[in-house]
């Protein structure tokens, strides 16, 4: 009878402790969730100091990890298959590990490489966004056995042609740093350049991140301090991973990304990069 007692009470706690955590989490998500009044109270303190939303805030602030990423080494007839259509190309080693065809170059660094095909004439008339995007989508499906699953992540107009920005994907996270921006013209792709680190995986430790409203307040500070500060649109906002990581970073090297929100203006090609652990702006060079 005693052992029976005991077993009911544990299982009366076990509900209780239970009952307790799924309270918590209710709590927790509605803490780390922007209510309407928040919302409006955010959309007003920008619109006084300058700045337009024209997105929604729904961003949840949700625990998130690091990750855990390494430069890569690359094999030569996986490049040549994937970059350069098949053609051979010779190598040169050094700082720098160049690749060359006939009228291709490819540049490696690090984490960084940089791609141009002399024979592709730049300019822009006719092409439009859409098949600008339609072409470097096709190339990135084409090296997709080299680099994985990326997503097209912005468009931009430029005198020489169309500049299209896809960043990476791991576990339904944008991986900002890592990224390629293709260029296209009338002709077609005539460069495109990146950044790539392979993703290891996610660290066990989870900690708080700070909502979009708190890094709004960030960028709004940042953006008034400038010496030529003007009134600001912001089209995009995201929430996702980058390198916090400063310097060149060399095959094998153990780095790590940590949460970031990137903040879009109009007519801006470089996104405000704000650190969701910290809430600070990133001072770096971002695409």
């Amino acid at each position: 009878m005693e052992w029976a007692g005991a077993k009911r009470f544990v299982i009366v706690l076990l509900l209780i402790l239970n009952v307790a955590l799924f309270g918590l989490n209710i709590q927790q998500k509605r803490d780390n969730t922007m209510t309407s009044a928040q919302e409006k109270a955010i959309f007003e303190v920008l619109s006084q100091n300058g700045i337009t939303l024209y997105t929604d805030l729904n961003i949840d602030a949700q625990p998130m990890s690091r990750l855990e990423a390494k430069v890569p080494s690359y094999n030569k007839e996986d490049l040549e298959a994937a970059i350069f259509n098949g053609e051979k190309t010779k190598v040169s080693i050094g700082a720098k590990t160049v690749y060359k065809s006939e009228n291709k170059t490819l540049t490696l660094e690090g984490d960084k490489g940089s791609f141009t095909d002399q024979a592709v004439e730049k300019g822009l008339v006719i092409l439009s966004k859409e098949k600008a995007i339609k072409l470097a989508q096709q190339k990135m499906e084409q090296m997709k056995p080299i680099f994985g699953e990326f997503e097209s992540c912005y468009s931009y107009k430029e005198e020489d042609g169309w500049r299209i920005d896809f960043c990476s994907v791991y576990k339904e996270q944008a991986i900002f740093s890592n990224y390629f921006s293709i260029f296209v013209s009338d002709k077609g792709i005539y460069q495109f350049d990146f950044t790539f680190c392979e993703i290891i995986g996610m660290s066990q430790e989870k900690k708080d991140i700070y909502m979009i409203d708190e890094a709004l307040m960030t960028f709004m500070r940042e953006w008034s301090e400038r010496e030529d500060a003007s009134d600001a649109a912001i089209q995009k906002l995201e929430l996702g991973y980058d390198l916090m990581e400063q310097g060149s970073a060399v095959t094998g090297t153990g780095l790590y990304l940590e949460p970031c929100y990137r903040i879009y203006l109009m007519e801006d090609s470089e996104p405000y990069l704000v650190n969701a652990y910290t809430c600070q702006i990133v001072k770096k060079d971002i695409i």
